[in-house]
């Protein structure tokens, strides 16, 4: 919901009438990349309950149809969309298909999630130092950023240079996309703490400046290409058969933060901070 912010606090009548032109609040309290994994799973389900008498009913045969993908081989994140999706696209079956939903919390239990392995920072600046040697500043930055930031793998490939805040020795970057600013229609900010990064940030923003990319991402190519890269960069190093992942940045530059200072990770925030104001981008 973050996107439609814009608007808030729009006191005349025409202007919030012009503001909200394009937008279904049916729709708006949901990602679109959520609504397409719902839309998704819930056409998988949709032949088993076409001709259900009741939710009851219908309980029953989501039931079984959990049962039968779970020997199947399905993926678990499948269920939880259909499940999901059904109440979105039907509110009226919220809490009322308690038979599917212990299912799903059943295969939950049964199936624990495979955790990104946390990246140790010596091999997270040797990555960088490697991506540099390469002419690969891009993604030197990023793995630092989402390092240093504890950045999710969506929130770094969405930063752009316009988003970074540097000044007199001291660093801040603005996501354009997070989950808790989504959460809470607002736009989150982390301080940026490394000196060496800071520097490396510096470089990158004048050399995207001078080809006239301040406000697209730092990242150009998909997000297959950056994990891919990744990839490389840990083959090259000869611990890939760790399986780190690009979200073990993440996890790593929080384990590290917690040895060094005992807490989970910095908060996040909006407003103002040393280096300056938060600008709205």
């Amino acid at each position: 919901m973050g996107k439609y912010a814009s608007f808030a606090g729009i006191r005349n009548r025409r202007a919030r009438a012009q503001a909200r032109q394009g937008i279904c609040l049916r729709d708006a309290g949901i990602a679109k990349k959520t609504q397409g994994r719902s839309y998704l799973a819930v056409t998988k389900l949709c032949k088993v309950v076409s001709d259900v008498s009741s939710v009851e009913d219908m309980d029953d045969q989501i039931a079984d149809w959990i049962e039968m993908q779970f020997h199947k081989g399905a993926p678990l994140n499948l269920i939880g969309d259909a499940l999901s999706g059904i109440h979105y696209f039907l509110p009226s079956t919220r809490k009322r298909l308690p038979v599917s939903w212990k299912q799903l919390a059943v295969w939950r239990k049964m199936e624990v999630p495979s955790r990104a392995r946390p990246l140790p920072a010596d091999l997270c600046w040797a990555m960088m130092s490697r991506a540099v040697q390469r002419g690969h500043m891009s993604m030197a930055a990023l793995l630092g950023l989402g390092f240093d930031c504890f950045l999710r793998t969506g929130e770094l490939l969405s930063i752009r240079p316009v988003d970074l805040l540097l000044r007199n020795g001291k660093g801040l970057v603005t996501l354009p996309a997070s989950k808790g600013g989504t959460r809470h229609n607002v736009k989150e900010s982390v301080t940026i703490q490394n000196p060496k990064l800071l520097v490396l940030l510096e470089e990158l923003v004048l050399v995207k400046k001078e080809a006239n990319l301040y406000r697209a991402p730092i990242w150009t190519g998909t997000g297959t290409q950056f994990r891919r890269q990744f990839h490389d960069r840990t083959k090259f190093f000869r611990v890939d058969h760790l399986q780190f992942r690009p979200y073990s940045l993440r996890r790593g530059g929080a384990t590290a933060y917690f040895n060094r200072t005992g807490l989970m990770e910095p908060p996040r925030e909006v407003g103002q901070c040393e280096c300056g104001p938060i600008v709205s981008m």
